[in-house]
């Protein structure tokens, strides 16, 4: 099993190097196809405050990812081709002004999704919460880089997070190519009590039978949320990358509740792929 096609989503555009960066080396990895995609988002209409007045037009995220196209292009196909990587580039030129649509659109025929987390302090014209609604409903696993900072792809050390729920479960098998691709695979449980076995145990002697190298721990919580848990221990553990579930039963019960999923996006600090 491995990945053959990737779609490389590039309206980030602060992240553009990042993205190009991490699309190589799966490319390369893999030998996969690398799909690009781009969409220029429609205007936004606000409708006029009473009758008779006439409804406001604003253009400028539009006119903004207009301007950055060539950029976009040309990065994306001198990378590719120095690589002699497989690829293409899809520009959708789109009438809907939410990015994320499109992109959720193009989502279905991919292995694999590479997408940038969005700087909520410097948004650059992709929606602030583009990450959390693309990953509950692309259907497909994403692979989600950091907002800020170099990013490089290392797949030395991987820690994937278990609670036996389909999301997790989903997660993890989505994972395999790169967890057979690395050193030492840690599946990490959150306050369970091994009742005379050991937690993720299952889930341990499947991934063996892949001929993955793992290590189960169970990690106590200390009376912070289970996102939280989850980002110190992968930051204690030096994970190069974190492996999730997404989790949510609709965006507005998120909001509400918070949760696993809208913690470890807002707080990103290394690349982490997640499934829902």
């Amino acid at each position: 099993m491995a990945y053959k096609t990737i779609l490389l989503c590039l309206n980030e555009i602060p992240r553009l190097p990042q993205l190009i960066s991490v699309a190589r080396e799966l490319g390369a990895k893999f030998n996969a196809h690398i799909s690009g995609l781009y969409v220029i988002p429609g205007v936004q209409v606000y409708p006029g405050g009473g009758y008779g007045t006439v409804p406001t037009v604003f253009d400028a995220t539009r006119i903004y990812f207009e301007n950055q196209l060539p950029k976009v292009r040309e990065e994306f196909e001198a990378a590719m081709k120095k690589d002699k990587l497989s690829f293409d580039l899809h520009i959708v030129d789109s009438t809907n002004p939410n990015i994320v649509t499109d992109v959720i659109d193009n989502a279905y025929d991919s292995d694999l999704i590479v997408i940038s987390n969005v700087d909520r302090d410097n948004t650059s014209g992709v929606e602030s919460d583009f990450a959390e609604r693309f990953v509950l409903a692309a259907g497909r696993p994403v692979m989600v880089l950091p907002s800020k900072g170099n990013v490089k792809l290392k797949l030395d050390q991987i820690m994937v997070g278990w609670n036996q729920s389909r999301e997790s479960s989903r997660a993890i098998f989505d994972a395999l190519p790169l967890l057979k691709q690395s050193k030492m695979t840690r599946i990490v449980t959150a306050d369970v009590a091994p009742r005379g076995s050991l937690p993720a145990a299952g889930i341990a002697e499947a991934l063996d039978r892949h001929k993955i190298k793992t290590e189960v721990t169970n990690v106590s919580s200390d009376g912070m949320t289970v996102g939280e848990t989850l980002l110190r221990a992968a930051n204690d553990y030096g994970a190069d990358i974190l492996v999730l579930g997404a989790y949510g039963h609709s965006r507005f019960s998120e909001m509400v509740f918070g949760g696993v999923t809208r913690h470890v996006l807002r707080h990103l600090d290394r690349v982490v792929l997640m499934s829902h």
